[in-house]
């Protein structure tokens, strides 16, 4: 296995936040308050980790903090059953399920804020 580490493309960035905004949305549903900071940091590695990419510091908590943004906005959604059902299947797989409901409304709202240049640098 290659220790080679590439930087974040823009579709990576694009999946990095999906990622970190259904795990703030699951610590949210399983725990009834907001992740902090370190829960983002070791999210984001454990993501990076998996798929060979670096980011730097800065980077990681402005999709951070971005993420738990988004999050936010969709707090009502863990108390529905179909979204309640996709962060815990999240929560089990480790995984993001791209049909899933509720990562194409996330997905979304990270398309459009990643749009924004300032966010993406």
């Amino acid at each position: 296995m290659s220790d080679v580490r590439h930087h974040l493309s823009p579709r990576d960035r694009l999946d990095l936040l999906c990622w970190l905004t259904c795990g703030s949305l699951g610590a949210y549903y399983l725990n009834e308050d907001w992740p902090d900071a370190t829960f983002h940091v070791q999210a984001a590695h454990k993501w990076l980790d998996r798929r060979s990419r670096e980011a730097d510091w800065l980077s990681v908590a402005r999709l951070s903090a971005l993420a738990l943004e988004i999050a936010r906005r969709h707090a009502a959604f863990v108390e529905t059953d179909w979204a309640r059902d996709a962060v815990e299947e999240i929560l089990d797989t480790d995984e993001l399920d791209p049909q899933a409901r509720l990562l194409r409304q996330v997905l979304a709202d990270c398309e459009t804020a990643l749009a924004d240049k300032r966010i993406a640098d």
